[in-house]
């Protein structure tokens, strides 16, 4: 079984030589590719995909937002208050645009595009307190890790069933990537078995 391949073999210019068989226990992708059965995380690939557009978009200040109507009117604890306040900057940068209603009650009249589909007001709460459980702090790399916590929200979970297409879509982008192979928290994304491990497991071969 391989994790890392020792040399990039997932490629856009070999995506029309992979087949997609499909996603068993709604979880995970099989695809072959010449001699090797793969298995992709759904979850870890999406929120993969999801990351590095966000990430490239942030650094080339391409930020897309949508307008929410009505503005979301979100109730904080004083411990989720004093999150927001330590990332409202980045919040900021990042497409969310928040204004004060009142003790610890905000509106949300803008969240980024790559969010908009999702329930915002839940996605956004789900963000704070993934900031606020991990003790991130303030370091140069703090825009990274909020990038990570957003795509991670956005992204499809273990156990949703999807279709081909969407499958397709996100196994396209995928392949487009400098390092496909480990999502922003350190999982990986896919694995491989050669057709000789199958082989040696059903005693095909003995060496």
């Amino acid at each position: 079984m391989e994790i890392l391949p020792k040399e990039r073999v997932i490629s856009a210019n070999a995506r029309k030589r992979y087949e997609l068989i499909g996603q068993v226990f709604n979880t995970y992708w099989i695809f072959t590719y010449e001699d090797k059965l793969y298995f992709a995380d759904q979850h870890a690939a999406h929120e993969k995909v999801n990351y590095e557009r966000m990430l490239a978009n942030y650094k080339e200040h391409k930020v897309y937002k949508q307008q929410t109507s009505p503005p979301i009117v979100i109730s904080l604890s004083a411990e989720e208050d004093e999150t927001l306040q330590k990332f409202r900057g980045y919040f900021d940068e990042l497409g969310f645009e928040i204004n004060d209603f009142g003790g610890r009650e905000y509106t949300i009249h803008t969240v980024p595009l790559d969010l908009y589909r999702k329930d915002a007001k839940i996605l956004f709460m789900e963000i704070l307190d993934d900031l606020r459980l991990r003790g991130i702090k303030d370091t140069p790399d703090v825009i990274e890790r909020v990038i990570a916590s957003m795509a991670c929200k956005a992204s499809v979970k273990g156990g949703d069933a999807i279709s081909r297409e969407q499958m397709d879509t996100v196994l396209d982008e995928l392949l487009t990537l400098n390092n496909p192979y480990h999502c922003p928290h350190g999982r990986p994304t896919i694995f491989s078995v050669s057709r000789t491990e199958l082989e040696r497991k059903f005693k095909r071969i003995v060496n």
